[in-house]
């Protein structure tokens, strides 16, 4: 997740519209960083801000990136590509120690950030759903669905400060999945393989999403929301699993994140109360009035997932809509024949299945009727990938 964001504000006009005509931008750096207790996480990626007519963003190249801890340890981060930078997969942040992040670029300017404890990641307690009709936001009506929630453990009597990030992982099933494939070298109808029924979706989320514990009376979280999935959303059709990181992060962290997320959600009107710059904790050595965009984000890090299986809430009254549903009325027939002679635009249609395997046996093929599926109610590649996720079974 970018720890910094390009805001546009789009203006509507029932009167004319109103061309826009980029004025003269000041080159901004913007810094994505992050050090965890977790392999695999540690990351720095630079770029800089670009203007709003802009296509590509620029990554910067050729920059010396490291961090050092309180003991006086370094690390060098070494560039993988695409303003990205890299320590040994080995290295690990260490709870208790304090990290600092210094970066000189190509062009000798040099950027360091404020040193930042790793804090001790907390527990993630339970992830579970609940089934739920919430007052909707777009309609008079009730959005019915399934909200899952989290509970988190504190470790200690400090206030908790989290971000979390979440993938779900589902099933999705096509009604008529493609068995049999046209083999035009052969000129023979074949069993498909591998089976392209079954598919498997995997989403990240896309939202930044925070909490503290502060104000309340003890360190813990007890049902937090973290996604809600409504009737008409495909993922809960089959099997679902959510998977949750739970960043711990600083107080300041926090703070940064908040601000960002109001100065992000506000409406975008001019007569809006402006928020002010969004100070991170990165700064030029030699020109601390220079913005600088994004934060050195330092995090102890617990991560989990839960599986669920169809059906869990069907009981408690969630009704997921059948999409593709409407599949076997676009059931199209043609001669076998017809296929082995060349005869057959199969378009964007997939072979189901022949309509008579006794007729297969009996009159060799040739006189059997083929059945016809468009690839969308027959090839489950078209919304996910056959790679079913490590951890399903």
């Amino acid at each position: 997740m970018k720890k910094y964001l390009f805001i546009l504000i789009l203006l509507y006009s029932c009167i004319e519209p109103y061309n826009f005509e980029g004025q003269e931008t000041r080159k901004i750096l913007g810094i994505d960083a992050t050090v965890t207790n977790l392999p695999g996480e540690q990351m720095v990626r630079l770029e800089y801000s670009y203007e709003l007519d802009g296509v590509d963003p620029e990554f910067v190249t050729g920059a010396s990136v490291f961090i050092t801890d309180n003991l006086g340890n370094s690390e060098p981060f070494m560039e993988v590509g695409s303003g990205l930078y890299q320590p040994d997969p080995s290295f690990v942040g260490i709870v208790g120690r304090h990290y600092q992040l210094t970066i000189e670029t190509s062009e000798g300017t040099q950027y360091q950030s404020s040193q930042e404890e790793l804090l001790e990641p907390a527990t993630i307690d339970n992830i579970y759903g609940q089934f739920l009709a919430l007052r909707s936001e777009t309609s008079d009506g009730f959005d019915r669905g399934v909200q899952f929630l989290v509970d988190i453990d504190g470790v200690d009597e400090n206030i908790h400060n989290y971000r979390f990030e979440y993938v779900k992982d589902y099933e999705i099933e096509v009604p008529y999945g493609s068995l049999l494939v046209y083999n035009a070298e052969t000129n023979t109808i074949d069993p498909r393989e591998p089976s392209i029924k079954l598919c498997y979706i995997k989403e990240p989320s896309e939202t930044l999403d925070i909490a503290t514990t502060s104000g309340q009376t003890t360190n813990v979280l007890r049902e937090y929301p973290i996604v809600f999935l409504s009737e008409d959303e495909p993922d809960l059709l089959g099997k679902f699993s959510l998977t949750l990181k739970n960043y711990r992060i600083s107080s300041a962290a926090y703070q940064y994140y908040k601000d960002l997320k109001e100065n992000n959600e506000s409406a975008g009107s001019f007569f809006d109360r402006q928020k002010g710059s969004l100070v991170g904790n990165i700064q030029n050595t030699s020109d601390l009035s220079e913005p600088v965009l994004g934060y050195f984000e330092v995090a102890g890090i617990t991560e989990t997932y839960q599986i669920f299986e169809a059906g869990t809430w069907r009981d408690e009254g969630f009704r997921a809509d059948a999409i593709l549903g409407g599949c076997a009325n676009l059931i199209d027939t043609v001669q076998t024949i017809d296929i082995l002679n060349g005869n057959v635009d199969f378009g964007t249609n997939l072979i189901y299945n022949f309509a008579s395997t006794e007729a297969i046996l009996e009159e060799t093929g040739y006189n059997v009727q083929t059945l016809l599926i468009p690839n969308t109610c027959a090839d489950c590649r078209i919304y996910g990938t056959l790679q079913k996720p490590e951890f399903w079974d």
